[in-house]
């Protein structure tokens, strides 16, 4: 068996997809969550470069989150929007993002990783965006796009430049 780059890309971002969305998610297990990933057109996007835009982009996401959904759904693994929403953008972060090294359309597009604490320092830096309280476990697809177009009032070149977020500091 040959052993390409491009499988270990995927492989490590299913990894990290897995691990950043697993905490306090009962019996969702690594192979399951590579499953649902595997059952997505996640690993298919660096070559889909039709997908230039925030408005198909989103359309992608709430195509592949659903397949996600209901993949873990099948396993009986009951999953939010926010959980899949965390899988897809720890995915594209690893394979795709950190690849482009953070340049390209892709970079502007791809929504950052959605958890406590990005929306708790969001919310101290940004009040009027009305993110206090928000858990991003229990989002519905309606709740994240929500938070997602408020996201996009922001000034940033490229939408990963959010996760600044993660580091300051009470």
């Amino acid at each position: 068996m040959n052993y390409i780059f491009s499988e270990h890309l995927h492989n490590y971002a299913v990894w990290t997809a897995a691990r950043a969305s697993q905490r306090g998610w009962k019996n969702a297990k690594t192979p399951l969550i590579k499953a649902a990933i595997d059952n997505s057109d996640l690993k298919i996007l660096q070559t889909l470069k039709e997908i230039n835009s925030p408005e198909k982009f989103d359309k992608f996401h709430r195509e592949t989150a659903k397949k996600i959904i209901e993949n873990l759904a099948l396993r009986d693994i009951k999953t939010s929007y926010g959980r899949a929403a965390k899988i897809i953008a720890i995915y594209l972060k690893t394979s795709i993002i950190i690849s482009d090294l953070g340049e390209g359309v892709f970079s502007k597009i791809i929504h950052p990783p959605i958890d406590d604490i990005l929306l708790k320092n969001l919310n101290k830096a940004n009040k009027n965006l009305g993110l206090k309280g928000i858990k991003w476990t229990k989002l519905t697809e309606k709740d994240y796009f929500e938070i997602i177009k408020k996201l996009r009032t922001l000034e940033f070149e490229n939408f990963w430049e959010l996760e600044k977020y993660w580091i300051l500091t009470d």
